[in-house]
């Protein structure tokens, strides 16, 4: 079980004018703040700890990164494509696969790719892969963040929050 959020976790939040920060859920209730407002925070702060663990175990899968992503996405797509018609499956035709040829392992042969079909091989098996994962990881975590957002207290949001199961990998 996780750290109780009800005490002893750092919670911002402004309300009627007045700051509370690095304040826990016992010490906001003491300040008089409305359950609603803290209610609200504690949400915040739970789905953003759930969108962080979902990326920390994105980024134990694949690197991370906006170009990285659009890499691993043009390398998909031109698999597929290469797979598709690999009559055309050339170097010049696909410069993605083409970067890695002799250094992706081939599924077919478990040998470093000879050309470009094979390291199209080896990226689509790899992309069937993280969508297997990547499905999994959201899953989970659209499931946690609606069950926190459905929770009527902080001490229900944060149950809601370790009971989230993530896969294993």
């Amino acid at each position: 079980m996780t750290q109780p959020v009800l005490s002893g976790v750092a919670i911002d939040l402004t309300h009627a004018g007045l700051s509370y920060r690095g304040h826990d859920v016992p010490a906001l209730r003491r300040a008089g703040v409305p359950e609603p407002v803290i209610l609200a925070a504690v949400k915040d702060l739970l789905q953003a700890g759930i969108d962080a663990d979902a990326e920390a175990l994105r980024a134990r899968l694949a690197s991370p990164g906006a170009g990285q992503a659009m890499e691993y996405q043009e390398a998909a797509a031109q698999a597929a494509a290469a797979l598709t018609a690999p009559g055309s499956a050339t170097a010049d035709a696909y410069p993605m696969l083409a970067a890695t040829v002799g250094i992706d392992i081939d599924p077919e042969t478990g040998a470093p790719a000879v050309d470009v079909l094979g390291v199209a091989r080896a990226v689509a098996a790899a992309s069937a892969r993280w969508l297997t994962a990547g499905a999994a990881i959201r899953k989970a975590r659209l499931t946690g963040k609606a069950a926190v957002a459905a929770a009527a207290t902080p001490e229900a949001a944060q149950a809601a929050r370790v009971e989230i199961i993530w896969p294993t990998f």
